[in-house]
């Protein structure tokens, strides 16, 4: 039995679904809750759970945003990222932050179980919808994601690329000219392979850009 769990999880419905699986199945009498990741961060200094299971996409901020204050806050939990994303680059960046283990929500609940005793053992755990060497081959390269090296304006410009804002209504947020606005933009068409604002956009949407970019959502807000 695992000692204390804390699922950090925005939907409601989802996150007490799944808390009442877990206690039902008897992997843990003491299970709490979080739904942002603010709170995650105070819960976990406070209660120091044994495993934590970190949603990616949260109200206030992206789990990889997070990850490194929970896991100060609380720096002998196990972290595994619970997520509803396929995509093999974020599992790459889970385990590049220093998680245990990437699943997602689609998976049966008692391979999730089992993934959850195997991850309290000691291994590293990953939805075998993912392909390891994939995953091993990121990792070794360090290609958790490529937006870790741009610099804070150019983020800033993708973001609201992303948002889908003109040159024009950027370069008044953000107090940049328009042709520096410009530049940036076709720096970023050229990095990412594409020639317009909505083919980046379809591009970020069917890749999950948005939380790969660690100032997304302070840029757009």
């Amino acid at each position: 039995m695992i000692e204390s769990i804390l699922v950090v999880e925005d939907q409601a419905l989802l996150r007490e679904t799944f808390v009442n699986v877990l206690r039902n199945q008897g992997i843990s009498e003491a299970l709490y809750e979080a739904q942002e990741g603010e709170e995650a961060v105070r819960v976990a200094k406070v209660l120091q759970p044994s495993l934590i299971l970190l949603d990616i996409e949260l109200p206030d901020g992206s789990g990889f945003d997070f990850y490194p204050r929970v896991a100060a806050a609380a720096p002998e939990s196990v972290i595994v990222f619970l997520s509803m994303y396929r995509y093999a680059v974020y599992a790459i960046k889970a385990f590049a932050l220093g998680a245990r283990g990437y699943l997602t929500k689609s998976m049966p609940f008692d391979q999730v179980i089992l993934a959850l005793q195997k991850v309290m053992a000691g291994e590293q755990v990953l939805d075998p919808a993912f392909s390891p060497e994939e995953v091993d081959e990121g990792l070794r390269w360090q290609r958790a994601s490529f937006f870790d090296e741009w610099p804070p304006r150019q983020l800033q410009v993708l973001a609201c690329l992303l948002s889908g804002l003109g040159a024009p209504t950027i370069a008044t947020d953000l107090g940049l000219s328009e042709k520096t606005v410009e530049s940036y933009r076709s720096k970023i068409f050229r990095q990412l392979g594409v020639s317009s604002s909505p083919e980046l956009i379809v591009k970020g949407q069917e890749e999950g850009f948005a939380l790969l970019i660690p100032t997304f959502r302070s840029a757009v807000s």
